[in-house]
């Protein structure tokens, strides 16, 4: 035999011996089928919505045609998981340019901190039989869901028709049905008609009695007339650009009665805002305290699912900080800047004695106020530096005459990371938040205690 009549009679002895060694192995082996690539995974949760993951989206033209009746011909649309906890699946405009629409569509997720502080009030802060929320100037839905998701019944009132159109998709994409009754209106002391401007909303008051171009009409609403008897409300969150007294007015009897556990507004510390505080103070029987949460303090989505993050750590740093017992709007006018910018405000949350008793009882605030007390007691060194990093207000935005003075109060503060120079004063700021322009700051360094 010649060698290479050998060489390939080995190649097929070996070829045998190959096949009977692998016939062996399956027979004693289970075969594991492969795991689905990711690709494949994110293409099914574009063609059904229910297998999006928390922070992923899809649009009108990937959707099964399941999910096209659902939405029901509402072309202009995006469906994502939001990241909050629970989570849900939420319709909103793929076009519109708002801001609120935009940080939807990008984040999965609206207002980060007032999510999370909801969160808490709706798994913690209310007890009871306190299953009930109120949603006054729904905008997007995002509130009225969170609450949903969180197995609350929720009524929610919106003039404009465009918001409750994508709610009702928001609704039936999560079966919803039955949690979440929308009103179509505004709210006020006498019924009647009211005016919106549809394209033009954040402008101005969502809805009111002056009629004219662009404005289409909506019913009058009182809070009396739509909240269910004998309703006991977790939340009530106010925000109708500035109907928040005439809202807190039509609801006398619900106020009265004690039912409302905690409310939320935006607080601007203008005539209107004050007004609206006075209104809800001298219609409640029992006081108020309060937490002042600045405007545009940010964390990612996925922050929320890490509870000892670095991120939610500030949060919770910022909620320790805005804790105001005494919370008459007299007494939050001492809080205001000097000078009040177009656009300023911070969040305010309203709470009753026996919600603020457990929100201290919370480990994270917790936590804070022992951040807190550590941070008494230590001095800081600071680095002068021009930054657009700007942060968003700590304390309030209060105005310092000193530099020293204004680097002792942001030593004894965990939530200020830098001192920003502002003309011939100094402001406190933490948190991320871009400013339009560089300006001289002080960046906060290393710590010590002191004796």
């Amino acid at each position: 035999m010649d060698t290479r009549r050998a060489g390939l009679l080995l190649l097929v002895l070996f070829g045998i011996a190959g096949l009977a060694w692998n016939s062996r192995v399956s027979s004693i082996v289970e075969v594991v089928p492969a795991a689905i690539p990711q690709a494949a995974e994110l293409q099914e949760a574009k063609q059904d919505p229910a297998r999006l993951r928390q922070g992923q989206s899809v649009g009108y033209t990937a959707l099964t045609d399941e999910m096209k009746q659902i939405v029901d011909g509402l072309t202009d649309v995006v469906v994502l998981r939001t990241w909050a906890t629970p989570s849900w699946l939420h319709a909103v405009s793929a076009t519109a340019k708002d801001d609120a629409s935009k940080e939807l569509r990008t984040q999965k997720l609206r207002e980060c901190p007032l999510t999370l502080l909801a969160q808490w009030v709706f798994d913690e802060g209310c007890v009871g039989d306190f299953t009930f929320a109120i949603d006054i100037g729904m905008n997007l839905g995002w509130f009225s869901a969170l609450a949903a998701a969180s197995g609350l019944h929720v009524l929610a009132v919106e003039p404009r028709q465009a918001p409750l159109r994508y709610m009702e998709k928001t609704i039936a994409l999560n079966g919803w049905q039955g949690r979440i009754d929308l009103l179509h209106g505004g709210l006020a002391e006498a019924s009647g008609q009211l005016y919106v401007d549809e394209s033009r909303w954040w402008e101005r008051r969502s809805a009111s009695r002056e009629a004219g171009d662009g404005r289409s009409a909506t019913k009058a609403l009182r809070l009396d007339d739509a909240v269910p008897p004998d309703s006991k409300v977790c939340l009530l969150k106010a925000d109708c650009r500035g109907c928040e007294a005439e809202a807190f007015r039509s609801g006398k009897e619900l106020l009265a009665a004690g039912s409302i556990q905690v409310v939320q507004m935006e607080y601007d510390h203008s005539p209107a805002a004050q007004s609206a505080l006075e209104t809800l103070q001298q219609l409640s029987p029992r006081p108020w305290q309060c937490i002042l949460l600045p405007a545009g303090l940010r964390c990612a989505g996925a922050d929320l699912l890490d509870a000892e993050g670095e991120a939610l750590r500030e949060i919770w740093d910022f909620i320790f900080a805005g804790v105001h017992v005494d919370c008459r709007a007299a007494k939050l006018v001492e809080t205001a800047p000097e000078q009040v910018m177009r656009g300023y405000h911070t969040d305010l949350w309203l709470v009753h004695d026996d919600t603020m008793d457990r929100l201290r009882a919370e480990p994270r605030f917790v936590a804070a106020s022992q951040r807190a007390a550590e941070a008494a007691n230590q001095q800081c060194e600071y680095s002068s530096s021009q930054t657009a990093e700007q942060g968003v207000c700590d304390l309030l935005c209060h105005e310092f005459t000193t530099l020293e003075e204004a680097q002792r109060a942001c030593d004894a503060r965990p939530s200020c990371t830098k001192v920003l120079q502002r003309g011939d004063s100094f402001e406190l700021r933490g948190g991320s938040a871009p400013g339009s322009a560089q300006v001289p700051a002080y960046l906060k360094l290393a710590c010590k205690l002191v004796q």
